[in-house]
């Protein structure tokens, strides 16, 4: 939800300063992340949980866990990993694509940097029997993954 602009200039002429939460929390941007695919993860287990026509505790017994183990699943808490939340999604019906969508397409929290960081990365090469030499890459010099196309 947008404030309107003449409410922030007020407010911020008067002092107050405005920033994201994971500035306010001191969050690094893989920590933003985590959180957001998260958030992303939860919202289409709902969504699979709700397409399917099941309730909490169906669903619940269809992964062969409680409703209250489900609920946590559902509402964030911090002992559920990504790799639950995934596996869940799958078990109750969501497709690949439909996991791999929803963690693309969240909006993520504005002023968080999408994009790679400029920061060199170093890759290591080595032969069976070599000493392995580090190689620093800038993100012009990184290596371009490809899609591979699968035949219909």
């Amino acid at each position: 939800m947008k404030m309107d602009p003449q409410k922030k200039a007020r407010l911020e002429a008067a002092g107050f300063r405005f920033t994201t939460v994971s500035e306010w929390l001191g969050l690094s941007q893989a920590e933003s992340h985590r959180i957001e695919i998260g958030l992303a993860l939860r919202a289409l287990l709902r969504e699979v949980r709700k397409r399917a026509g099941l309730t909490q505790a169906q669903a619940a017994r269809r992964l062969k866990t409680s409703q209250s183990r489900f609920s946590k699943m559902e509402n964030g808490a911090p002992s559920v990993s990504l790799d639950l939340l995934i596996t869940s999604a799958l078990g109750l019906g969501a497709t690949f694509r439909e996991v791999g969508g929803a963690i693309a397409s969240w909006p993520g929290e504005p002023g968080v940097d999408d994009s790679p960081s400029d920061a060199p990365v170093e890759r290591m090469d080595a032969s069976p029997g070599t000493v392995p030499q580090v190689e620093h890459l800038t993100p012009s010099t990184r290596p371009v993954r490809r899609r591979s196309v699968k035949a219909a």
